[in-house]
């Protein structure tokens, strides 16, 4: 049974509330697993209407043609840039900064969703917690694929895509 209740005029729903916080999690996951990818399917869920009803520069942004291209170059060279061996690693303070604040922005725009603005800083807290589990997590696993099994770095670099991949079109779907 969801419980709905209303908050200075507006109806909210604790489900709505939770699959939302789920959505910047997911979100978050996968950008500290590929940090450009989170941007680019949400760039890519605005698109498609996902976010109708979210007025505003950042969005407005997200939706141009303009950044839909650019963001589909920085995603694409990154899927790219993760298979040599001269790439830094992700827990590294640069790109692990970079991902947690990249995973915040987008748990705060998904948390634009509900009208409750704790759910703003909420999913920015959620994203964030999220990258740095994805960049942990992959970053494990990569290490252990490479060391305990005879699986080359960069198949296993693939494998990690498909599943950041997979792990982004659940979380963008509304």
């Amino acid at each position: 049974m969801e419980t709905t209740t209303v908050v200075g005029g507006a109806r909210r729903s604790r489900t709505s509330e939770i699959l939302l916080l789920g959505q910047a999690a997911g979100l978050g996951l996968v950008t500290g697993m590929r940090s450009m990818l989170g941007v680019r399917i949400l760039a890519a869920s605005a698109r498609r209407g996902a976010f109708d009803g979210q007025r505003g520069s950042f969005w407005r942004a997200l939706r141009s043609p303009v950044a839909q291209r650019a963001l589909s170059v920085l995603a694409g060279g990154e899927l790219l840039f993760d298979k040599l061996p001269s790439t830094p690693s992700r827990l590294a303070p640069g790109p692990l900064g970079a991902r947690l604040v990249i995973g915040a922005v987008l748990g705060a725009a998904v948390g634009t969703q509900s009208p409750e603005k704790n759910l703003r800083v909420a999913g920015a807290v959620v994203g964030a917690a999220a990258a740095a589990i994805g960049a942990l997590v992959g970053n494990r696993a990569r290490t252990w694929l490479d060391r305990g099994t005879r699986i080359p770095g960069p198949l296993a670099a693939v494998a990690e895509d498909a599943i950041a991949f997979g792990l982004g079109a659940l979380a963008a779907r509304r």
